[in-house]
């Protein structure tokens, strides 16, 4: 039986002019993020008052932190919009891939009913590196990965080389992606999700690529995805 083929991400061509994308992106965050803030202070504001004033009605609690909640998203939202418009740009620097992938992992906060498997044995191999930039991309698989377990389930991390190149893979016991969406999982604003714009794995894999790696996606064993990140090694102790 011959192995999954993976698919790899490449950056779409811009549908419209990146200096304009990229003033509409800054302009909207803007002034989205006016108004959000407004909000956010407002409903803080009225929890404090309404907690000095004696015991907060449970649904009065309720509601503020939904709103509390959902500004936040929003925000993460605008922030995912201007970091596609954003020029890719990082200063890389030889860096050691194991401790990268560590602290990244321990920073993640994982649901409680997702179990975290780890094989991390990618001894003293260097690659280079922008830790905050990788540890972002990372966060965003993990993201993609966790999200399609929604009722729980298995989260594998795996550092290893292979074809003289170290690979993180993370592999998940969701249910995987249809045919249908396998072209189009690079794609920003393509999600199968109900909440979202899609831009996740875009931006991992843009963050990856500029890295100087590359990122892959195939079905895994019993079902379930899994994703590599492919990156390019600097000196090896494995």
């Amino acid at each position: 039986m011959h192995p999954p083929t993976p698919f790899l991400y490449h950056i779409p061509m811009a549908a419209m002019d990146e200096a304009l994308l990229r003033r509409l992106a800054s302009a909207v965050g803007h002034e989205l993020r006016n108004p959000l803030a407004v909000i956010n202070n407002s409903g803080y504001f009225l929890k404090a008052k309404l907690e000095a004033g004696g015991s907060l009605d449970p649904k009065v609690r309720k509601h503020l932190d939904i709103i509390a909640s959902e500004v936040a998203r929003a925000d993460a939202l605008i922030s995912d919009i201007v970091s596609w418009a954003r020029p890719v740009q990082f200063e890389l620097v030889p860096l050691p891939l194991k401790p990268c992938v560590e602290q990244a992992l321990s920073r993640y906060h994982f649901p409680q009913n997702i179990r975290v498997e780890k094989k991390i044995g990618a001894g003293a191999c260097e690659v280079p590196m922008d830790s905050m930039a990788f540890e972002d991309a990372l966060r965003r698989i993990l993201d993609n990965s966790v999200e399609a377990m929604p009722e729980g389930g298995r989260l594998r991390v795996s550092v290893f080389q292979e074809r003289a190149a170290p690979v993180i893979e993370i592999r998940d016991s969701g249910p995987g992606f249809s045919e249908k969406a396998k072209a189009s999982l690079f794609e920003p604003f393509f999600t199968t999700k109900p909440k979202g714009l899609g831009l996740g794995l875009a931006l991992a894999g843009r963050t990856i690529e500029a890295l100087g790696g590359k990122l892959e996606v195939r079905g895994a064993e019993g079902g379930g995805a899994a994703v590599r990140i492919r990156l390019g090694r600097r000196k090896s102790g494995i």
